[in-house]
């Protein structure tokens, strides 16, 4: 269980750093233009099924 709940940081802490930084990327090169949001939205799904595949298997580990 700890090795999955690792895992979900890291993804989180991941995609804080890879979403701002490709955040300001969007910001200098192409401000009019804001494709950083669809980045942000699907990789955001992603961290919320990992996010939720923890959660279920620590809810499953208590019983």
């Amino acid at each position: 269980m700890a090795g999955l709940q690792m895992s979900v940081v890291i993804h989180a802490v991941v995609y804080v750093l890879v979403v701002g930084g490709l955040w300001a990327l969007n910001q200098d090169a192409t401000p009019d233009v804001q494709w950083i949001k669809w980045v942000a939205w699907g990789w955001g799904i992603g961290l919320a099924a990992h996010t939720t595949v923890w959660a279920l298997m620590r809810g499953r580990a208590r019983r």
